[in-house]
């Protein structure tokens, strides 16, 4: 599968706040065509050095990406590396000034055997397809995605939550004898011309609905780039910084194997409530985070 990219659009704001706690990969707003890979990080507020955190996952992921030849598969395992890669600079930057520090992750990578999306915490991943709307939207690593997911609370419910900033996995130093934060990983086979991928942080997502997103990106009269600018402008006033990308698809080359790779991915589908039907999750470590709900994000704001 030759997955081709159109002209890639992103931004980074602070909103009303006054440090700016988001990180991405590549820090361009109109990245090199030839990329392939993006990561939006969002430091925990509440922690100190959040902008540490966000900023070492970003450099230290893209450092061990380039070791990836994207033309062939990228596995779970490789993504495992990538992701202990992340881990290991945060615990080496990690001192007495800025020990509590934590981050949220949002990954996607185009490979030769379709695309790999990874999160941990509430920064947000959609594949949007104009025909069909969200066709994947990552579930919340938060309390109230956790109750919305099973069914506790419906979607709007859960919008005006006192709990919505809880969030239940980040990326963070650990000692020797504590677990690390656990990423949800998704392999998608079906990617089509005309796809659109986003990734944003929460200050994106607390203010813009799935519904306005899709219709937004669904409308043929706009360029990418003005689509762009608008989620931009509706997102400029959020009360967190806001960070996205959005990743438009141009075309797919598939070989002899793809069809039967597909069926065969397709037959081991797990359907899940609230937008996440035909997702498959895995967990691309060994451990599960064991302090469920520790950092409270915004805590202070």
């Amino acid at each position: 599968m030759n997955i081709t990219l159109k002209q890639t659009f992103s931004f980074i704001q602070l909103g009303t706040r006054e440090n700016q706690e988001d990180a991405r990969f590549p820090n361009e707003d109109q990245p090199n065509n030839g990329q392939r890979f993006f990561i939006v990080c969002d430091g925990v507020g509440g922690s100190d050095k959040g902008e540490v955190a966000s900023r070492t996952v970003c450099e230290a992921m893209a450092k061990t990406m380039r070791n990836f030849d994207l033309n062939s598969d990228f596995t779970n395992d490789d993504f495992k590396r990538v992701l202990d890669s992340a881990y290991d600079a945060l615990d080496r930057k990690a001192n007495r000034k800025n020990e509590d520090m934590a981050t949220t992750l949002a990954f996607v990578c185009f490979h030769g055997r379709g695309c790999t999306m990874a999160h941990i915490g509430d920064s947000r991943i959609y594949h949007i397809r104009k025909d069909k709307g969200v066709v994947y939207v990552s579930n919340d690593h938060s309390l109230v995605g956790n109750m919305v997911h099973n069914g506790i609370i419906t979607p709007d419910e859960g919008v005006d939550s006192p709990q919505g900033n809880v969030i239940t996995r980040y990326m963070a130093p650990v000692k020797s004898d504590e677990n690390r934060g656990v990423a949800t990983v998704m392999r998608e086979y079906d990617v089509q011309p005309g796809d659109y991928f986003f990734i944003c942080s929460d200050g994106v997502s607390n203010v813009i609905s799935d519904e306005d997103l899709v219709g937004i990106l669904c409308d043929d009269s706009c360029s990418d780039e003005k689509k762009m600018r608008s989620i931009a402008t509706m997102a400029a006033k959020s009360q967190d910084n806001n960070t996205a990308f959005l990743i438009p698809v141009g075309d797919v080359e598939h070989d002899e194997t793809d069809d039967e790779l597909f069926k065969e991915e397709r037959s081991k589908t797990t359907k899940l409530p609230y937008k996440l039907e035909g997702t498959r999750e895995i967990e691309s470590t060994q451990q599960k985070n064991s302090g469920v709900v520790k950092w409270i994000k915004n805590i202070f704001k």
